[in-house]
C-alpha cells in the first residue's frame, strides 16, 4: 500500500557506558549504561515523546534496551528487540582500547585506517557492508509495517553510520565523515512507499536535548 505521508525513523544511539568513557570497543560486549547514560536516556525520552512514535525497536544489547526503556514507559509502549540493530561484530577486536589495538593489531589497524573499509572483515567478526545490509533490511521492514507513522529505533554508532551512508547514497568509506554521538538521535523520512520511495536525512546527530549531559 502506498502512503502519502512520510514514514519517520528516529535513529537513536544508546547512552554512555563505562567502556565508552575509557575508550574500549563495544561490539557484542554487553555493557550496561552508567549513571550518566541513564540520565541521558531520560533526556532522550523527554524530547522523543513529542515525536509520538507508535512503536519502539532496539538492539538486544543491554545498553540499547536501557536507553529505550524510559521512552517506552512514558508512552506506554513495549520495547521490541531486533538483532539486526546490533552493533558491528568486532570479533577479537572487541573490548579493547585504541592504544591496545594499535599495539596488538597493527597490520589490521593500518588497513582499517587507509583502505576502503566496506569489505574488510573484523577478525572473527563482520564487514561494514554486512552491517549496512542488515540495518537496511531492518528499517525497510519497519517502514513497511509502520507506513506513514513515526518509529523510534535504538541502535549503535557504527550501525547507524553504515545505514546513513546508504541514506545519503555515499560509499561506506564515508562513515568516517559522519558523527553520531552517544545519546544523540537522527531523523530519516521515507518518502513514498517502502518499495519505490526514497529516504531523506532530516536531522543528523541531534544532541541539544542533552545540555550538560553531552559527552
Amino acid at each position: 500500500m502506498t502512503s502519502n505521508t512520510a514514514t519517520r525513523l528516529l535513529l537513536v544511539r544508546h547512552g554512555q557506558t563505562d567502556a565508552a568513557v575509557t575508550g574500549r570497543t563495544q561490539g557484542r560486549v554487553d555493557n550496561p549504561l552508567n549513571a550518566l547514560g541513564e540520565r541521558q536516556a531520560a533526556a532522550l525520552a523527554a524530547v522523543l515523546a513529542a515525536e509520538a512514535p507508535v512503536a519502539i525497536y532496539a538492539s538486544p544489547a543491554v545498553r540499547a534496551l536501557a536507553t529505550a526503556e524510559p521512552l517506552a514507559r512514558q508512552l506506554g509502549l513495549a520495547v521490541q528487540p531486533d538483532a539486526r540493530l546490533l552493533e558491528m561484530d568486532y570479533g577479537r577486536l572487541d573490548d579493547r582500547t585504541g592504544a591496545e589495538l594499535r599495539e596488538q593489531e597493527p597490520a589490521f589497524m593500518a588497513r582499517w585506517a587507509q583502505d576502503d573499509p566496506a569489505d574488510l572483515r573484523m577478525p572473527g567478526g563482520e564487514t561494514l557492508r554486512e552491517v549496512q545490509a542488515r540495518l537496511i533490511e531492518a528499517v525497510t521492514a519497519l517502514e513497511r509495517r509502520h507506513a506513514g507513522q513515526t518509529v523510534a529505533v535504538f541502535s549503535h554508532g557504527f550501525a547507524i553510520r553504515a545505514l546513513l551512508c546508504d541514506v545519503l547514497e555515499v560509499p561506506l568509506a564515508s562513515f568516517r565523515q559522519i558523527r553520531i554521538d552517544l545519546a544523540s538521535y537522527s531523523v530519516v523520512d521515507r518518502l513514498g512507499d517502502a518499495e519505490g520511495g526514497r529516504r531523506l536525512l532530516v536531522t543528523l546527530n541531534e544532541s541539544c536535548h542533552l545540555g550538560e549531559l553531552a559527552v
